[in-house]
């Protein structure tokens, strides 16, 4: 009996299913349940772990990564953060499943992925399977979005609750409270052989389209596997009464707008007077003067 029951497993595709509790939206129970439900309906063998601090979804799948087929997450852009950075480490890569359930699931929605997490489920079980692009960063990876400088502000010190009721509008007013009293940085770029010497507010590296629940660049099916980055630079103003050229350039994504440029790149190096605050995928990176940010073709395979 036994050793059918092992044969049975063994014909069984195998799927690790990584819940971060503490993400984002809040999630019932029966939703859960409602996924773990799919995922048996289609004949996975399901493991589920979930997760107990910060990296430890990063540390379980360079673990066990390589024993599973599938890799399912379900958790905000962080904890997906965490996973791509392991599994791009791996030599048996699984397919990677993403189940949105933080605040503003940027990367999902580059892929048009549910925030349903039965509907999520389903996706990963029926769906078809595509390929991304990464960013990296000196030694880091990041799936949709490396920002400097007053981006990280904004991202790091708007409230949680604030952006449960009223969205991305809720990064808007942060953003606007915090201008007046930020500072440029002097920066230096090389940006795929082009210097560039600007003082500025903040920068942008994207893959995809979206960020902070805003399409800052124009929309395409292959803007996540064309490999190239989108770089949008800010630079400062001196007069209060021009800030309204910010949004108007950032969210006008087929235009260059009065102090936001736009480009296009495989290879940027970036050099600051000063240590720069940085944001990976939304959550908080590490203070540079120094950065490589170059773009990794199809790095890893997604169920879509």
């Amino acid at each position: 009996m036994e050793s059918e029951r092992s044969r049975y497993m063994d014909e069984r595709k195998k799927l690790l299913f990584i819940i971060n509790p503490v993400s984002g939206k809040n999630r019932s129970k029966g939703q859960i349940l409602n996924a773990l439900d799919q995922f048996s309906k289609h004949g996975f063998f399901v493991e589920t772990y979930i997760t107990q601090a910060p990296m430890d979804a990063y540390d379980y799948i360079l673990k066990y990564g390589e024993n599973y087929d599938i890799v399912a997450i379900s958790g905000g852009d962080g904890t997906l953060n965490e996973a791509t950075n392991a599994l791009i480490q791996l030599e048996k890569k699984p397919l990677l499943g993403y189940l949105p359930s933080g605040t503003m699931n940027d990367f999902g929605a580059n892929f048009n992925l549910s925030t349903n997490l039965e509907e999520a489920a389903k996706t990963v079980c029926e769906g078809k399977v595509d390929v991304f692009d990464l960013g990296k960063i000196n030694h880091q990876y990041f799936n949709y979005v490396a920002g400097f400088g007053m981006i990280c502000e904004v991202s790091f010190e708007t409230d949680q609750e604030l952006k449960h009721v009223l969205g991305n509008l809720a990064y808007v007013i942060k953003a606007v409270s915090l201008l007046p009293n930020l500072k440029p940085y002097h920066v230096k770029m090389n940006i795929d052989g082009q210097e560039i010497e600007k003082d500025l507010m903040f920068g942008l590296i994207i893959n995809g389209v979206r960020v902070s629940g805003f399409d800052l660049v124009e929309k395409s099916d292959d803007a996540m596997k064309d490999g190239t980055l989108n770089v949008i630079l800010v630079e400062h103003t001196p007069n209060l009464l021009e800030l309204y050229n910010y949004p108007v350039g950032l969210l006008n994504p087929s235009i260059n707008g009065k102090y936001v440029t736009r480009y296009q790149a495989k290879h940027i190096t970036i050099e600051a007077d000063d240590p720069m605050k940085w944001t990976l995928d939304g959550e908080k990176g590490k203070e540079r003067d120094k950065a490589e940010i170059q773009v990794v073709p199809r790095a890893l395979k997604i169920i879509c």
